[in-house]
């Protein structure tokens, strides 16, 4: 099965329709344009090439948790500007990471339809 195909004409630009009223001519798709664009055009450009990626939730393919409980949102939303991989700039991350429970211990050879949740409410976050 071929998985990639030669790029026609339509598929090197994205057509000002799907863009923004501000934009009044074709966009490359694979290079930065050589004019700046509006931030809400690039948003709405992104945006719906992301749309494009498949949707996990409608993945029955598999047996996979697509759904987290509101607060780990936040957790992810409040944190996604970090550099984790500093472990020098954000320690309590590093000791969070540390003293997960439940990355400790290898999974278990019995096979389940869903994994369990980690237990956040017993996890002691270090204070500064």
């Amino acid at each position: 099965m071929v998985l990639s195909k030669a790029a026609s004409q339509s598929d090197v630009s994205v057509h000002s329709t799907f863009a923004s009223r501000y934009v009044r001519t074709s966009l490359p798709r694979f290079k930065v344009p050589e004019n700046s664009i509006p931030k809400e055009a690039a948003y709405q450009i992104i945006n719906d090439e992301l749309m494009l990626d498949g949707n996990p939730r409608l993945n029955l393919a598999s047996f996979v948790t697509t759904w987290m409980e509101p607060e780990c949102d936040k957790l992810i939303m409040a944190s996604v500007n970090k550099n984790y991989v500093d472990m020098d700039e954000y320690p309590v991350t590093t000791e969070l990471q540390a003293s997960r429970p439940y990355s400790k211990t290898p999974p278990s050879s019995s096979t389940s339809a869903h994994k369990s949740k980690p237990n956040l409410e017993n996890l002691k976050i270090p204070t500064t």
